[in-house]
């Protein structure tokens, strides 16, 4: 490993061309899968519903008349975003109808608003991505009911969210830009808000959807974090196969061309630092959530690093063993015995 932090990001001459070529072939080889199934004639009843559009055309002067006729199409989405998403935590006695009222008279909710509307007026395009989503949702879940899908303002509660197998809800005031004003940097750091744009949108939803069949992580190892999370990475490529790797994971493309050409490297720091089985969990924190940087990896390391190493162990088992399911995958539960049968090999540092 060399010493100089030029080794992930500060790349020059010959080794941003190698990069370069790099992260071309990584997008060549998206757009030329063979393992992507055929799922043209897979039908989805899906509707793409404007929850924001409708809260916000209430007559607050007749509001509980229009809560009734709102929770008559919204029969799951309007409780649980009264009562979940925008209610006052420090006010245990508020009503919903108390706080839809004071969510839609907040000045700054309302302007926040007639944001969303002027950057998210049409969204046909956004019905274009996920329809075909959900395609490859049915196929590899036929047995799971089609969601429903809504879009709603939550004052920056939520970008993505599941709830059970029958809703999905979509903040769009959570992808308004990164350079948007109303993003507090002390609450979103640069890392966060460089997801806070409309690529994201049908890629944090399809993390929501695999986060939501492969559940909670069961034991407290970074080997159980990692196989968790290369699980969840795992689903959402299959629901995305033609999205670039690095929207799934949230990295800029330099920093995911790091992550592949050092993929021994970061395997073998692992190993050297006895962290597989470390059970510390504030020490190897940011290798498996949203982090900055994993320094205990390397300095220059993105965060999320040991998740994108899990996605390499779960994808070498799949390789291995193509005849398995989804829903058996998701099932297998001993992160040890997976990692053994996928016989996962690093591929051999490419830059030196």
């Amino acid at each position: 490993m060399t010493s100089t932090k030029s080794y992930f990001y500060t790349i020059c001459g010959p080794i941003l061309t190698l990069l370069l070529i790099t992260v071309s072939a990584c997008q060549s080889e998206k757009t030329n899968r063979t393992d992507v199934p055929d799922v043209s004639n897979i039908k989805v009843d899906f509707t793409l519903k404007r929850f924001d559009r409708d809260l916000f055309s209430l007559d607050t002067n007749q509001l509980e008349t229009g809560m009734q006729q709102l929770s008559d199409k919204y029969p799951m989405m309007l409780p649980l975003f009264a009562v979940n998403i925008i209610h006052d935590a420090t006010n245990p006695e508020e009503t919903p109808l108390q706080a839809i009222e004071a969510f839609l008279k907040a000045p700054p909710v309302r302007h926040l608003y007639d944001t969303v509307q002027t950057v998210y007026g049409n969204l046909d395009w956004l019905s274009g991505e996920l329809a075909p989503m959900f395609q490859y949702y049915r196929y590899y879940f036929p047995d799971k009911p089609q969601p429903e899908v809504v879009t709603m303002v939550s004052e920056f509660a939520t970008d993505a969210f599941t709830y059970g197998d029958s809703l999905c809800g979509i903040g769009l005031d959570m992808f308004l830009g990164e350079n948007y004003p109303g993003y507090n940097p002390e609450i979103f750091p640069s890392y966060m808000r460089r997801q806070f744009k409309k690529e994201y949108i049908t890629v944090r939803l399809a993390k929501a959807l695999a986060q939501n069949q492969v559940g909670d992580v069961t034991g407290q190892r970074l080997i159980d974090h990692m196989i968790h999370q290369g699980k969840i990475l795992y689903v959402t490529d299959c629901l995305l196969p033609y999205t670039p790797d690095s929207l799934k994971m949230g990295y800029t493309t330099a920093q995911m061309a790091g992550c592949t050409n050092n993929e021994q490297e970061v395997w073998g720091r692992i190993l050297e630092q006895n962290l597989l089985y470390s059970v510390d969990f504030a020490k190897y924190r940011k290798m498996v959530t949203p982090s900055p940087n994993a320094p205990i990896i390397f300095e220059e390391a993105p965060g999320e690093v040991g998740s994108w190493m899990g996605w390499r162990i779960v994808d070498a088992y799949m390789k291995r063993h193509p005849g398995t399911t989804l829903t058996q995958l998701i099932n297998m539960n001993d992160p040890q015995k997976l990692l053994e049968a996928s016989k996962y090999k690093p591929r051999r540092t490419a830059v030196k």
